[in-house]
């Protein structure tokens, strides 16, 4: 009975050894792999918040530490992502093409900013482009034509200055002082404002008004902004506009380059071939103008009527609207028709106004 009483009692011993031994070295294992998984993640984190700290807790808690980097770490690339995708709307908006207009400087000397009267070119670093141009003198005028939405005069102000008066489409848009207690360069001195896309003119004129304190009268252009594109003008003796039939000359200091041709007789025509977006025909009106018929790229004749009971220069008589950007024909024909009132079936050429080149 002792016996077998002792020797239970040793396999009781033994089971509970085994048992301990069994359990220990996993409870080991188990540890050193969370502690292992632990540092493994903290050194790894190099973008968030917490890049680079040092890691004291251990088992869950530093598995909640790490799980909460990783969120904030979410977060900062969620907000990174947000600006790149604001940056690039941006970019979209400033160089998509159907945006409007773009903003172009354009130095005074312009061969299409049209200059009437006595203007002198003075050179200076300080003025846009090394120079500029001044007049005081009656009858000077600077005329520029645009496609687009908006002009800015750039201009030279100082205590010689006095004020011009600026033209917006036909209508005077008042008068813009130039003068200065002392000299300012590349001054924006006036604006058109956002204008409906589309042709505009804007001129502007030499006065001899000045305020009190100004020691002269002159005016200045140092350059000029437009948001769109400079219609240049072409007088009638271009050679790339080719005539045909019988047309004559004559001479008029109210015309457009002092001079227009004129026609009235059967096959007269005139044909212009041009690369851009616009074309507008300039002529004369009077009571014996009459009829022609104008057509662009070959499709239907449009009839355009020069007669005007009374004479009017320079006037924009047709245009072809804005066109796809691109090589275009427009050809001008005598019809012999005309208005009832009028004496004569002429017509004439005065200028054309091109958005592009000949």
């Amino acid at each position: 009975m002792k016996k077998s009483l002792s020797i239970i009692i040793i396999l009781v011993f033994a089971t509970i050894v085994i048992l301990v031994a069994g359990c220990s070295p996993g409870t080991k294992a188990s540890t050193s792999t969370a502690s292992s998984e632990v540092t493994s993640t903290r050194p790894g984190d190099t973008s968030g918040p917490g890049a680079g700290a040092s890691v004291t807790d251990t088992g869950s808690s530093s598995t909640l530490s790490t799980a909460s980097s990783a969120a904030s770490d979410s977060s900062t690339t969620v907000s990174e992502s947000s600006t790149t995708l604001s940056t690039a709307s941006t970019t979209a908006v400033t160089s998509s093409p159907t945006s409007g207009p773009q903003t172009v400087s354009h130095q005074q000397g312009d061969s299409r900013f049209v200059f009437a009267g006595s203007w002198s070119t003075a050179s200076s670093g300080s003025a846009s482009g090394g120079s500029f141009v001044y007049s005081n003198k009656p009858g000077a005028s600077l005329t520029i034509r645009f496609i687009g939405t908006r002009l800015y005069w750039i201009a030279k102000k100082s205590p010689q200055y006095g004020k011009a008066k600026v033209v917006l489409d036909g209508v005077s848009a008042g008068t813009v002082d130039l003068y200065s207690a002392t000299t300012v360069w590349q001054h924006m001195v006036w604006g058109t404002g956002k204008l409906t896309s589309g042709a505009h003119t804007v001129k502007i004129e030499w006065t001899g008004q000045k305020r009190a304190a100004a020691k002269g009268t002159y005016i200045d252009v140092d350059g000029i902004k437009i948001d769109g594109v400079v219609t240049g003008r072409h007088e009638q003796g271009n050679a790339k506009l080719v005539y045909a039939g019988a047309w004559k000359t004559t001479s008029s200091a109210s015309a457009s380059g002092r001079s227009l041709a004129y026609a009235d007789s059967s096959g007269a025509s005139v044909t212009i071939h041009f690369k851009g977006v616009d074309l507008a025909w300039i002529a004369k009106k009077s009571p014996a103008y009459g009829q022609a018929k104008v057509t662009v790229d070959g499709g239907s004749p449009i009839t355009v009527d020069l007669y005007s009971s009374s004479v009017l220069w320079k006037q924009r008589v047709w245009s072809t609207g804005i066109l796809p950007s691109g090589p275009h024909i427009v050809k001008i024909s005598w019809t012999g028709s005309k208005h009832t009132g009028a004496t004569g079936a002429n017509i004439n050429v005065d200028a054309v106004d091109v958005t592009g080149t000949l």
